[in-house]
């Protein structure tokens, strides 16, 4: 009798996976695989634990051949069986990685190059390395841009919005971090709703932690302060796990 190929899919980790993938590891390191994480098992295990383990089920073999930690929102572990590279199994899992931050409106992304010798695929897949000097390791990120369809009633404006370091309060030449200009329409509540989103990716500025949200509105200056306040946040900036986006302003 024909088995039934079953199809691929994507998933949460079960502990039979978690096993499973174990087994596997476990063997590729005593062959001496390159980029092998057993190393890293209770990172693994942890990831398990708190739901934050994807793995990729072979529709042939019925079993995990590759998993995903950390979401491309932060340095993590990404790995495929070695008899299984070569097939587009982690570009399959860092798709899903995409998909799942969209849905959770995380615009910045952010992973560690491990081992170096996955820069190449990683730059493939829309990364941008960080200045290795600044952070020590290999680290890159990923800024992953929205847009909007503007309301069809309303008055369409000139907007600016820049992103500064902290200087820029008794420096009025201070260079910002980031610029943007959308297109802009503001409605009959004096929502201003863009046309793309704003997105500041925190890990590219040396002094992100202080940095300012400065905005202007036809023209005339309208705001100047700092991106974490609450204030800033009631205007329509947005705190993301590694920066800040606007998809829309509440200025009075």
């Amino acid at each position: 009798m024909n088995r039934i190929l079953k199809r691929s899919s994507i998933r949460r980790s079960t502990d039979q996976d978690l096993a499973q993938v174990h087994t596997w590891l476990i063997e590729e390191n005593e062959q001496g695989v390159h980029g092998n994480f057993l190393c890293n098992w209770r990172v693994i295990d942890r990831a398990h634990k708190n739901r934050n383990l994807l793995v990729y089920i072979d529709g042939a073999v019925g079993q995990p051949v590759g998993f995903q930690l950390g979401g491309l929102l932060s340095p993590g572990i990404l790995q495929v069986r070695n008899s299984f590279r070569g097939k587009g199994i982690g570009r399959k899992l860092v798709e899903r990685c995409f998909s799942l931050a969209n849905k959770r409106n995380e615009p910045c992304l952010l992973i560690q190059c491990i081992p170096s010798s996955s820069i190449l695929f990683w730059k493939k897949m829309g990364f941008t390395l960080l200045d290795k000097n600044r952070y020590g390791e290999h680290y890159a990120y990923r800024v992953v841009n929205k847009s909007h369809r503007l309301p069809e009633q309303g008055t369409d404006i000139d907007d600016a919005i820049a992103f500064y370091p902290e200087s820029r309060r008794w420096e009025v030449n201070e260079k910002p971090y980031s610029y943007f200009s959308p297109s802009a329409r503001i409605d009959s509540d004096g929502v201003i709703h863009l046309g793309q989103r704003v997105i500041f990716h925190e890990k590219t500025s040396p002094k992100y932690e202080d940095v300012l949200v400065g905005m202007e509105i036809s023209g005339e200056p309208a705001y100047l302060d700092k991106a974490k306040y609450q204030q800033t946040r009631d205007m329509g900036v947005e705190r993301c796990q590694n920066g800040y986006y606007i998809d829309l302003l509440r200025v009075s």
